[in-house]
């Protein structure tokens, strides 16, 4: 039993280390199960633990379940397909696991169609990960799986860094469809869990809006924007990417879609310096998250004035700007002032006309605030008055 501290954040899963008053958080078992008392000995829940972690335990279940139960891990992929089955319904490619957001925390599962693509972040499940293993098997059955084990934040809990087939069939290039696009990733040396599901519903905002339109997507790793502008009516649309292997696969899924697109190898900004100012009747700009920790949050917001500076150039006037941040540390009111500063350094105004966020397929706890995390604005772009 572990008892801790009145808590600053009541129904936070997360316990940090100087919320233990004993035993001392030295002795806590590394991914060992423990239950958490308040000071009034009542029960707070169930979870696993991690001395060397700022994260000392992991609450996600009650006094009723053990995190030491393989059918809790059955029962908890069950509630995260059905969730996805109502609130994405027709899908077969998605987010299916999305750590503390469906109860099990430090697990990532994107699925395409039959393979999964699975990341295990925090040593409670790695240690549990035979169970995960068999509860996915009993609840999905899929031809192949794919570990990402790749992410820094496994050294911050002593884990190795690993990737590769963890078991069944997994083709070099994993076929899936969104927004009525087909692609193909590489589950295993691509980006992180191969494709970024978050941004479907946004992509599909673009869609509708696409027609006729030249449009340019910068940081594109798969070109899931230019691809979908494509599909949907847009005359021309251009990449962005600096990967080599990226843009190879940006060019596989351009000829899967039987369209054409401009394949840019380079950095975003040095690249959109290269292109004519208002140009381009819509640009999308989705970087990577700027901004690791709390403390570089300022540098990232410099980093997305400089982009969305450049890319609000290219915009003709009463075109669309889509852009957006995955750093859960930059505040959404602190993106929405830096965007609107690049605009007026680039001597244009803005219109807001879209908020957008996650995907459904990426649930957010009310009470958990870190998983929320991505800020999606569109904006028209027209002249200052």
């Amino acid at each position: 039993m572990l008892r801790v501290t009145a808590r600053p954040r009541p129904g936070h899963p997360w316990i940090f280390s100087n919320e233990v008053v004993s035993p001392p958080v030295i002795q806590l078992p590394v991914g060992g199960a423990v239950e958490v008392v308040d000071p009034s000995g009542r029960v707070l829940g169930r979870g696993y633990a991690n001395p060397h972690s700022l994260i000392a335990v992991r609450l996600f279940c009650g006094p009723a379940d053990s995190p030491d139960d393989p059918g809790l891990y059955v029962r908890r992929l069950q509630e995260a397909v059905a969730l996805r089955a109502r609130v994405a319904p027709g899908r077969r490619s998605y987010r299916l696991c999305a750590g503390e957001a469906d109860g099990l925390p430090g697990l990532i599962i994107d699925r395409y169609e039959d393979v999964l693509s699975v990341q295990i972040t925090t040593a409670g499940m790695e240690k549990r990960r035979d169970m995960i293993r068999a509860a996915l098997e009993a609840v999905l059955a899929p031809t192949g799986v794919v570990f990402r084990g790749d992410v820094p934040v496994r050294e911050m809990e002593g884990l190795p860094l690993e990737k590769g087939i963890w078991w069944g069939e997994v083709p070099a290039r994993v076929g899936f469809e969104e927004n009525g696009v087909r692609y193909e990733a590489d589950l295993v040396d691509g980006q992180k869990t191969g494709f970024f599901f978050d941004q479907a519903e946004n992509r599909a905002f673009l869609a509708t809006r696409a027609v006729g339109a030249r449009v340019l997507d910068v940081y594109a790793h798969l070109g899931g924007w230019a691809l979908v502008a494509m599909r949907h009516g847009a005359a021309h649309a251009a990449t962005i990417e600096s990967s080599a292997a990226a843009n190879t696969l940006i060019r596989a899924n351009a000829a899967l879609n039987e369209v054409e697109l401009d394949v840019i190898q380079g950095d975003a900004e040095a690249e959109m310096a290269k292109l004519p100012a208002a140009s381009l009747d819509v640009v999308c700009i989705d970087p990577p998250p700027f901004a690791k920790n709390r403390k570089s949050a300022g540098v990232a917001l410099g980093a997305y004035k400089r982009v969305n500076q450049a890319a609000i150039r290219l915009v003709k006037p009463g075109g669309l700007l889509f852009t957006s941040s995955c750093s859960h540390h930059v505040q959404p009111e602190r993106f929405m002032e830096t965007v609107v500063h690049a605009a007026r350094s680039a001597g244009r105004r803005l219109q807001l006309v879209r908020r957008g966020g996650q995907a459904p397929d990426h649930p957010i706890l009310p009470h958990v605030p870190e998983t929320e995390y991505l800020k999606h604005l569109v904006f028209v772009v027209g002249p200052v008055r």
